[in-house]
Formats: C-alpha cells, structure tokens, sequence
C-alpha cells in the first residue's frame, strides 16, 4: 500500500517566493495545485501497488484500492497534466519521486489506538481419526498379520521338516543298530559255531554210546549237547527237541555249527556239505560227507 503525506505547506512556502502572475490569461486545461502532484504520484503508485492512503494534519484520510489483476484506467490528472498552465512551477520527476520517498514512513497511530482480532473453537481431528489414517491403520494390521501368519506357517514347515528329518535319522539309525547287532550276533554265532565244530573234532574216534554225552562215548544228540555245553550254551540231549531250539534257515544259508536235523537223528554242520557225527552204533564219531536228505539246519545261538 502506498502513502502519500500532506506536502501543502512546502508549496505554499515556494509560492511566496516566486512572482504571482494572476495578470495572466491561463491556457485550456487544470490548474496545477499542490495536489496535483500528490494525485499524479498516487496515481502512478496505484498502478504497481493497488492501494492509495492520503494523510493530511497527521490522520489518515482515505485509502483507496483496486483489484490486483485490474490495471488502472488513466485519470483525468494524467490525460490533461501535460496540456495544463502551471499556476506555479511544474513539479519535475525529482520532486514526485520525493512524495514516494517520505509516503512510507509517515503514517502514525495514536497509543490510544484498539486491536482485535476474532476468535473461535478449533476442532483438529487427528489423523489416526480420519479415513485415511483408519485405512492405512487397517492395511498395517492386516499386513502385519500376514506377515504374522505367513512367518508362523514358515515356522512350522520347518519344524516338521526338522522333525521328520530327525525321525528319519533316529529310524535309520536304529536300523542301522540293528543291523549291526544282527551282524555282530551273527558273527558271533559264527564264531560260536565254528568253534563247536572245532572241538567236535577232537572227540573224532570216540565210541559210539547210546544215551552217551560224554568223552566217554556218545550218542548223535549227546555230542552236540555236550561241545555246546563247553561254549556256555545248554541244549537238550534229545534229536526232537533240538528241531525246537534256535531258528531255521535254509540249505543256502546253512554254516558251521548249524544243527543238520532229520526226524530220528542229528549231526553237526562243518561246512562245505560235511558233517561231524556219532551215527550210529559200532562206528564212533567221525567226520563224514552228510548223507541225510532234505534235513532242517537249526542255527544255535549263545
């Protein structure tokens, strides 16, 4: 807003210095007053700010104001001042640059003067209240409950991966235990086996005693109870009840120590289709290739 100051007086004092010529015929057009110049400057100002306040004798007297995007239409002052007879000396550019200058600063309000300003209730909503935060609130819960979820189902997945895995481990351990005990019983029974063979052996040429089971003399069934009872293992002295003793296996499977059994008489297994027995009596032990047809191999275990 621009602000133009009374400048009356400074006019006046430069008319008393200068010769009057009322006398004169005045040309067509305004006369020039000392508000001439303050309505040219005002005008001027008015084009670049929009507003004009005239204060005279320290009070504001008007403001004036335009719309910002209207330009100011031409006054009547501007159209005419140049075809206009001065009654004093025409004020130059220097001079209405001064009015500009001393407008600004010059504009008082009394102490006196009252403020105020209107007041109302604000209502501020928060955001977490609007729709957008109750939407954005809502697509982060459900987000993180899927993130929850989906974490959860991982975890899981995993757990049963672990546990089966684990499972499998235990199982395939525990065969492999076994599998090895089954071994080390075999070999063991191997071991047992080859061994009654062995002593078996040493009692070749003994009598043949019926009801024997002694180096003395044996019978078929007290030979093999009495070299198993050397070993730890105690059997029955009887060929039927030796057919229930142990487990089967096949002719394939048939090794040293394995009881050969045919229903009324038993020998011993020595390997490579021979056997160690006390057949009969009249022929003491001895070590022979078996003879007996399709008999059962009973494999004795310690």
């Amino acid at each position: 807003m621009t602000v133009l100051t009374d400048r009356t007086q400074d006019w006046a004092d430069d008319q008393a210095d200068r010769p009057s010529y009322r006398g004169r015929h005045r040309a067509e057009g305004p006369a020039l007053t000392p508000f001439t110049a303050l309505t040219q400057t005002a005008a001027e100002n008015a084009a670049r700010t929009g507003a004009i306040a005239v204060v005279t004798s320290g009070m504001l007297a008007s403001v004036f104001t335009q719309t910002a995007h209207t330009a100011p239409a031409e006054t009547h002052t501007q159209a005419t001042l140049a075809n206009a007879t001065p009654v004093s000396n025409t004020v130059d550019a220097t001079v209405r640059a001064g009015f500009a200058d001393n407008l600004v600063t010059k504009v008082k309000v009394t102490q006196k003067a009252e403020f105020w300003a209107e007041s109302g209730r604000v209502s501020v909503t928060p955001y977490a209240e609007t729709e957008e935060g109750i939407a954005e609130a809502r697509a982060k819960a459900e987000a993180e409950a899927r993130a929850k979820a989906e974490a959860e189902a991982r975890a899981k997945a995993e757990a049963e991966a672990r546990a089966a895995a684990e499972a499998a481990a235990a199982a395939e351990a525990a065969a492999k235990a076994e599998a090895e005990a089954a071994a080390a019983a075999s070999e063991s029974s191997a071991d047992l086996g080859q061994q009654a063979v062995n002593l078996a052996l040493e009692y070749v040429g003994v009598p043949y005693v019926w009801g024997g089971a002694s180096p003395s003399g044996f019978d078929c069934s007290g030979l093999i109870q009495y070299v198993y009872a050397q070993l730890g293992v105690s059997l029955p002295h009887s060929s039927s009840a030796m057919s229930t003793v142990g487990y089967q296996v096949s002719a394939a499977e048939a090794r040293p120590g394995d009881i050969v059994w045919t229903s009324g008489h038993v020998s011993l297994y020595a390997g490579d289709g021979m056997v160690v027995e006390a057949q009969q009596e009249g022929v003491p032990v001895h070590y022979t290739e078996m003879w007996q047809n399709n008999p059962v191999y009973i494999r004795v275990t310690g």
